[in-house]
């Protein structure tokens, strides 16, 4: 599926780096899962899927028991262990996980990648920041000779820079990168390391980088330029990031507020981070994605709405770009969707429907809804999500 991103021009919905690898989830929803009281195997994956301590090397642990688990099992949990290991930055163990999951059907995007980035060091982040936002989710940032801005993407697996502005932030090129699936096509780049990138009095170090040719981060004849898109698990190794003042700000580390008392459990979903959405018929996954300008529901998002709702749907087109160019495609329209976001209520106007993805969530949330409440925090220590409206 592809995904609005970005800031938007006239007619076109702008999308920035979602790089992404197999779906690596069951079908079923892990909200629905958790909530039936999933036991054993299920158990062990739904622990690694909401971020549980040490539930990677229990869900490995099994893996290599004996009697080994089922092919089935296997396909989905391989994945679920190498992908903990290299946002977590143990990137030894991943080259081997990865290559457990690559035989057992996973794509090798992934191994492709921890192979290069072997006898790196982890990301590591100090200090906190409280960042003016722009629209498009820019921040301003400091790496190497790179003075400008980035986006802060929670829906972008890996950073991504423009091959101009990588040599200025004084990135380590380690080797290519054959295929990197984007919401739009595959592209090839160089993986590499970015020594530091500061944030307000925040900083990351040995932040692993896709770099592009900087024709490919330009969209729109020109329009549009995507110098630096900073990654979900970047951020996340603050521990905790947020968005205040209806969107125009970005609190990274204790600048953070705390969480409020209506928080969620969020997950790690295969398009980087979900959070659940609340209808009619019960609890289901959404993907979180601040790059996203404009949000939208997916098929199996309809079940959520409210049958008067549902029954006013339309038809309509939209012209979606990115990392891989543009991309047009029909879609379903709702004049109204009546939800819930961790507790308080979130009403779409006029919102797309498109068809479903084979990640499995219910919706797309973009910066328009983060834009719309007082504070969106992100705990990635406590795996909640709150918000206050």
């Amino acid at each position: 599926m592809k995904r609005a991103i970005g800031a938007s021009l006239a007619g076109l919905a702008l999308l920035g780096a979602l790089l992404s690898v197999a779906p690596a989830f069951a079908a079923e929803d892990p909200y629905v899962e958790r909530a039936a009281g999933a036991k054993g195997e299920a158990a062990l994956r739904l622990d690694v899927v909401f971020g549980q301590a040490g539930g990677a090397d229990r869900l490995r642990e099994r893996l290599n028991a004996s009697p080994p688990p089922s092919q089935a099992f296997a396909a989905e949990a391989w994945p679920l262990v190498c992908e903990d290991d290299y946002h977590e930055g143990r990137y030894a163990l991943a080259a081997s996980d990865c290559a457990r999951a690559a035989e057992v059907g996973s794509d090798a995007h992934v191994l492709e990648i921890v192979d290069l980035l072997i006898r790196e060091p982890p990301v590591q982040a100090e200090g906190s920041a409280r960042a003016a936002l722009t629209a498009g989710s820019h921040i301003e940032v400091r790496s190497g000779e790179y003075l400008g801005f980035a986006i802060a993407d929670t829906g972008a697996q890996i950073s991504v820079m423009m091959q101009s502005v990588a040599a200025k932030a004084h990135v380590r090129l380690l080797g290519v990168t054959r295929s990197v699936d984007t919401t739009t096509t595959t592209v090839a780049g160089q993986i590499g390391i970015i020594p530091e990138v500061h944030i307000g009095k925040a900083v990351l170090r040995n932040l692993p980088v896709l770099v592009l040719a900087d024709a490919q981060l330009t969209l729109a004849n020109g329009a549009v330029r995507l110098p630096f898109i900073i990654s979900l698990y970047g951020l996340a190794q603050f521990g905790k990031m947020a968005w205040l003042d209806h969107g125009r700000w970005l609190a990274l580390g204790e600048a953070a507020p705390e969480d409020f008392k209506d928080a969620v459990p969020m997950i790690w979903h295969p398009l980087g981070l979900g959070v659940p959405l609340d209808g009619v018929s019960g609890r289901r996954a959404a993907h979180l994605d601040s790059g996203a300008n404009i949000s939208y529901l997916l098929e199996a998002g309809l079940q959520l709405i409210p049958a008067d709702e549902r029954v006013l749907m339309g038809v309509g087109h939209r012209r979606i770009g990115g990392v891989g160019g543009v991309v047009e495609e029909d879609i379903e329209r709702l004049p109204r969707a009546s939800l819930f976001l961790a507790g308080h209520p979130l009403t779409f106007s006029d919102v797309d429907v498109a068809m479903d993805a084979d990640t499995g969530e219910v919706a797309r949330l973009g910066e328009d809804v983060l834009g719309r409440y007082a504070a969106v925090v992100l705990d990635f220590k406590a795996m909640q999500f709150s918000l206050s409206p």
